[in-house]
């Protein structure tokens, strides 16, 4: 019996590349989205097409309690259960500190430490055995960036909520995190130059990461290859080094 994962943000970026994944190893996939409608038809018509798993598309704020409980109503109405679910969706707003506002930094907090926190609760009542996989940032390790000062302090909580969940779903679930670093996405599409020039030259490795590389890892926590790995922050960044 094929197994079903959900995936939050899963229309666009790393969300997709995911979503690609798990269909590709056989898993059912619930797409959720919140504004990227035509994106999301997209990929749930590739999936049927291409790797003939079954797929639910649910639109959802994940900010908002209510839209969550009846995207969890939704799922349970289609698969019964899940299991995997990948913590993927988040938003960023970066700008200067002296131009940044409450309500921006409320709305990152929102989205990407609220929304994971919803979803992770109301999932836990159908999502009894299995894994959860939260997708934080290197941002949230370092806080390299005040510009994102919102954004870093968002992903330092979803690290803080993995470990917090972690204890609490034990030993029917284990919760990991998955922190990237750059990634060659829509989202990094429009960095300026010398600023993409600047964080390439302190990766390692010399370059930003491609979706897919981060998706196989999010595969693997889910998968029992990795069934003793738990309450664990796996860093994906090519080997930064602040000061090279």
């Amino acid at each position: 019996m094929a197994k079903t994962v959900l995936v939050t943000g899963a229309s666009r970026g790393l969300g997709r590349e995911i979503a690609k994944l798990f269909a590709q190893n056989n898993y059912n996939v619930v797409i959720n989205y919140n504004n990227s409608l035509k994106e999301a038809e997209c990929l749930k018509e590739e999936l049927e097409h291409l790797y003939h798993v079954k797929t639910l598309l649910v639109k959802c704020n994940i900010a908002n309690e209510a839209e969550v409980k009846n995207m969890i109503a939704k799922i349970k109405s289609e698969f019964s259960t899940i299991d995997v679910l990948v913590n993927n969706a988040g938003i960023a707003l970066d700008n200067s500190l002296e131009e940044k506002t409450s309500l921006e930094f409320q709305s990152v907090l929102n989205t990407n430490v609220i929304g994971t926190f919803l979803v992770t609760k109301y999932s836990l009542e159908i999502l009894k055995k299995g894994a959860i996989i939260n997708i934080a940032s290197t941002d949230g390790i370092d806080t390299g960036y005040i510009e994102g000062i919102d954004y870093n302090a968002s992903k330092a909580g979803v690290i803080s909520l993995t470990h917090d969940f972690a204890s609490v779903c034990s030993p029917d679930i284990r919760v990991n995190c998955v922190a990237p670093g750059w990634i060659n996405t829509d989202m990094t599409s429009n960095l300026n130059p010398e600023f993409r020039k600047s964080g390439t030259q302190k990766i390692l490795l010399n370059r930003f990461a491609e979706p897919k590389e981060v998706a196989e890892v999010v595969l693997f926590l889910a998968s029992s290859k990795a069934s003793y790995i738990n309450n664990t922050v796996i860093r994906v960044d090519g080997g930064y080094h602040e000061f090279r």
